[in-house]
């Protein structure tokens, strides 16, 4: 986020380079990659070298970065169409579209993406809880004022964020039901932010390797609490705004290494770790 790929040629080069450095880096150590796009669509339709769908082609998941719905203001009798927009920009590249992240709202954003043909979404946040009744909302995130303010990790117990599930609507969405139309593949928070998120600091501060030792405390946690027999998804994310230490980077996955050899973790992009839910789901 917070590239002018469609305004600036030498800001579109830029932000091409480190993405094909970090899926270097990522392949090197047998690890995958999902890019969600935002301004990267329209910098590949203004200025070509179409660095999305050869990332596809290399084996990593696309999807989009809709940022759209979490203002106040936002008319929800538009939503459907934004993101159906948005999916459809995203297709015109040649890239596989079925998942968008960045519609959190007061709206039923989760009828919404399903109505724009998305087939599952993740990144949920606190401030997601305010398409719910305001009795269901958790007290603490009744009267959320932006994405912003309530961008805390959610559900906040991590033994809710380990299986995937299926949401009916806005209204609901933590329940799970077989009838939802989209799929909810929640996510851990930002590895960026890993200590701020543990400790309760904000806001979110550089990549760290305090931001590792958390992340792997609760990679640990997540290996506990894994029931076999069930789609299990651990999964964090970082905003492509500000470069990670690459040297920290390669620490972290190298570090991944011994799970992945042990058993104990495999890497799967988002949209990978759908078809294994619906699998699941098949077989049950």
């Amino acid at each position: 986020e917070g590239w002018r790929d469609d305004q600036s040629r030498e800001s579109f080069e830029q932000h091409v380079r480190l993405i094909r450095e970090y899926a270097d880096l990522f392949e090197a150590h047998g690890a995958k990659l999902t890019w969600e796009s935002k301004e990267l669509t329209e910098g590949i339709l203004r200025w070509g070298d179409n660095v999305l769908l050869e990332m596809e082609q290399r084996g990593h998941g696309i999807g989009v970065h809709a940022d759209i719905g979490g203002q106040k203001n936002y008319d929800c009798s538009h939503f459907a169409r934004d993101l159906q927009a948005e999916k459809e920009q995203l297709e015109s590249l040649g890239v596989t579209v079925r998942h968008v992240s960045g519609i959190t709202s007061h709206c039923d954003w989760v009828r919404a993406a399903a109505e724009a043909g998305y087939l599952f979404t993740t990144g949920q946040v606190a401030y997601s809880v305010m398409s719910m009744p305001p009795e269901d909302r958790p007290p603490e995130y009744r009267d959320c004022p932006s994405p912003a303010a309530c961008h805390d990790v959610f559900p906040p117990a991590l033994e809710d964020r380990l299986h995937p599930w299926r949401a009916l609507s806005g209204a609901d969405w933590l329940a799970p039901n077989p009838d939802g139309r989209l799929v909810i593949l929640p996510a851990s928070g930002g590895l960026a932010c890993m200590e701020e998120e543990a400790t309760g600091q904000a806001p979110c501060k550089d990549f760290t390797e305090a931001d590792i030792e958390y992340f792997f405390q609760e990679l640990d946690q997540a290996i506990a609490l894994a029931q076999p027999g069930r789609v299990n998804i651990y999964y964090v994310g970082w905003s492509l705004g500000k470069p990670l230490d690459e040297q920290l980077l390669e620490m972290w996955l190298q570090r991944i290494e011994p799970y992945v050899t042990a058993g104990q973790v495999a890497w799967k992009t988002l949209p990978e770790m759908y078809d294994l839910y619906v699998a699941w789901e098949t077989r049950r």
